[in-house]
């Protein structure tokens, strides 16, 4: 192993005899003072080494050296001055990488000099060297990342492009299964008979089927696809007396139930009830541009502005027309519009005291609000006859009118007085003083004398016969 030299000294190389020159110990950095030209040029030949030499040398001692090296002339002392020699014998290197010098020396090529051996610092090599394993190390780790990602995202390349294609082939085998389960529903599912299993009076089978617009689809549309709600819409719009349902029957039928809607009133709308619409019992216009009434019981008092063929009556949220309706259902169900003499007229004007009004009589029936309307109704179905009779009874007595009653206590009261008549009472009697008569003679008892002042007949409010009733709203 190489010496480690102090500072100021230089660093020597020993090489080996076995080169085929002589042992000796040559400075590295060549002399302090210029050399002179070699006497002759070294021989070309070389010799090889039979063994290459160990990279760590012994430098030899002085003793050695003398022994080594027996032509070396004798080291000089070293002195102060300025005149310094060094141990190591003078060279240089020529033009092709050969050591030249005073010395007579045999040298080889240079590609074939044995290794020379340096002094290093230990230390400073194995930090180096750990360092360097260290790195190697951390880039042989990078790179087998890089190789990894490199082939996790060469294979969710692949993934993705294999994903696609699966998702391509899907999409398309189901557009063509589509198209084959639509192409085989339409066919097996198309319209071949549109049946109309009831017929209302004055219409025929064939009518139904061109109001509910199904006579141009049959063999062209398949049933399956056919709204059934648009064509009950359709038949409804068309004709407002039909009420349809329509019912798809698989494979290829479309069953229409038709039934006419009956007309239940006459009612007078627009800004002065100028004009009359019919409805039926459910408050459906049937005609809003009636020219007459048809003999249908007229609904008075009504405020609507607009009616529209098809439609309800009104708006959804009319208390007035929801109260009409319910009166109409009432008397429908309990069969007093069929029973004579015959109601013809409901006034509206106020929900707090409907009024009905009897064809061909002056009768006037007192509904009062539509609570309890079915207690009321029924009292009034119950006992119509005798109502009647009773009502009759009056006028053939000679009253002008009769008022019936349907709120007051303990069921109907019939009155031979107009609705909110105030029955008239006689005032007490006042009576004058007693005066002389001219003639001497005793005056007339008090209960006997004329009097100017004659008996003042104030109108006192009679308890309505419906006070204390339960069925007042």
């Amino acid at each position: 192993m190489a010496k480690k030299n102090k500072r100021d000294e230089r660093a020597s190389f020993l090489f080996d005899d076995d080169a085929g020159r002589d042992r000796e110990t040559i400075d590295l950095f060549g002399p302090d003072e210029p050399y002179d030209e070699p006497d002759e040029e070294p021989d070309d030949e070389t010799v090889e080494p039979d063994e290459e030499p160990d990279d760590e040398t012994v430098e030899p001692d002085d003793a050695d050296e003398e022994a080594l090296s027996p032509d070396e002339p004798d080291k000089p002392e070293k002195t102060d001055g300025s005149d310094k020699k060094t141990d190591t014998p003078e060279f240089r290197f020529d033009r092709y990488g050969r050591r030249i010098g005073k010395k007579k020396a045999r040298y080889g090529k240079r590609k074939n000099a044995p290794k020379a051996t340096t002094t290093v610092i230990e230390n400073e090599t194995v930090a180096k060297r750990e360092y360097d394993d260290a790195r190697a190390r951390s880039e042989a780790r990078a790179k087998k990342r890089a190789r990894e990602e490199a082939k996790k995202a060469a294979l969710r390349k692949a993934e993705r492009r294999k994903l696609r294609q699966r998702s391509l082939s899907t999409v398309v085998l189901g557009v063509i299964a589509a198209a084959v389960l639509l192409g085989l529903t339409w066919f097996v599912t198309r319209l071949q008979k549109v049946n109309v299993p009831f017929v209302p009076e004055g219409y025929t089978a064939q009518q139904i089927v061109e109001l509910s617009g199904l006579s141009s689809k049959i063999g062209k549309r398949s049933a399956l696809f056919i709204s059934t709600r648009d064509v009950e819409k359709h038949i409804r719009e068309t004709d407002t007396y039909l009420d349809a349902t329509v019912r798809y029957a698989f494979p290829s039928t479309i069953t229409v139930t038709v039934s006419k809607r009956d007309e239940a009133a006459c009612v007078r709308w627009g800004p002065q009830n100028e004009y009359l619409a019919i409805i039926d019992e459910n408050g459906t216009v049937l005609n809003a541009a009636a020219e007459t009434t048809n003999g249908l019981l007229i609904a008075d008092g009504m405020s609507i502005s607009s009616a529209v063929n098809g439609a309800r009556l009104g708006d959804a949220s009319d208390i007035q027309v929801a109260a009409l309706i319910r009166l109409l259902v009432k008397l429908k169900e309990l069969g007093i519009l069929e029973r004579t003499p015959r109601i013809n007229r409901i006034d509206m004007t106020e929900l707090m005291q409907i009024r009905m009004y009897v064809e061909g009589a002056p009768y006037t029936i007192e509904v009062g609000d539509t609570s309890n309307l079915e207690t009321k109704l029924m009292l009034l179905q119950k006992h119509w006859t005798e109502i009647m009779d009773e009502a009759s009874a009056f006028i053939r007595s000679g009253k002008t009118t009769a008022t019936i009653y349907l709120y007051s206590k303990g069921g109907v009261n019939i009155s031979p007085y107009e609705p909110g008549y105030m029955l008239p009472t006689l005032a007490p009697a006042s009576f004058a003083p007693t005066t002389p008569s001219p003639d001497g003679a005793p005056s007339a008892p008090p209960e006997e004398q004329p009097s100017d002042d004659s008996y003042e007949q104030q109108p006192v409010s009679t308890p309505m016969p419906h006070q204390d009733n339960p069925f007042t709203g």
